[in-house]
């Protein structure tokens, strides 16, 4: 598999990502804070959600490209301003994953694969009987400033099927 690297070369990313970004984090975030080290996923979880993309696929007729996995926050919040559901791990750095539908090159993406392979979520022909089926819908507000926009794309996103992945365990676990 091309994409196992050396044990070394991950050890020496590691400790510059402890070394030279944790410290600008943890000094942003305050006294006493400690910087996300890493997150979890259940094997079984991940399998799960592999088939879960399997299955849209199917129901589809339509090919994932891939995944993307994307660095964030949660907010420093009890609830999400957007939804209004409960932050589960205030002010914590996480990641989530996000399935890719490929769309059409241009002369930067040629270059770079990744630009042509947009993050998605579905908009259902009729969430009633099957929410999975319908439009792969670009999700504007992922989209990174080099991405190739084209295809369908949206910023109203009620009504519309997520696929993304997150609430893996992180750690360190939150402070109490």
């Amino acid at each position: 598999m091309s994409k196992i690297i050396p044990i070394e070369e991950s050890i020496e990313m590691r400790n510059e990502y402890t070394t030279q970004i944790s410290p600008l984090i943890e000094t942003r975030r305050g006294i006493g804070y400690s910087a996300t080290d890493f997150g979890w996923i259940d094997l079984q979880e991940l399998k799960d959600y592999l088939n879960l993309l399997d299955q849209v696929e199917k129901v589809n007729d339509k090919s994932i490209s891939g995944v993307r996995i994307y660095f964030s926050a949660y907010p420093d919040a009890a609830i999400f301003e957007s939804t209004r559901d409960q932050v589960l791990y205030q002010a914590r750095e996480t990641f989530f994953m996000v399935p890719t539908v490929k769309v059409e090159s241009t002369p930067i993406s040629l270059q770079y694969e990744n630009l042509e392979n947009l993050p998605f979520c579905i908009e259902p022909n009729n969430a009633a009987i099957d929410k999975l089926k319908g439009d792969f819908v670009v999700i504007n507000g992922l989209l990174n400033g080099r991405d190739n926009p084209s295809g369908t794309t949206d910023t109203n996103y009620s009504n519309k099927t997520s696929l993304i992945m997150n609430r893996m365990t992180l750690a360190p676990p939150p402070s109490e």
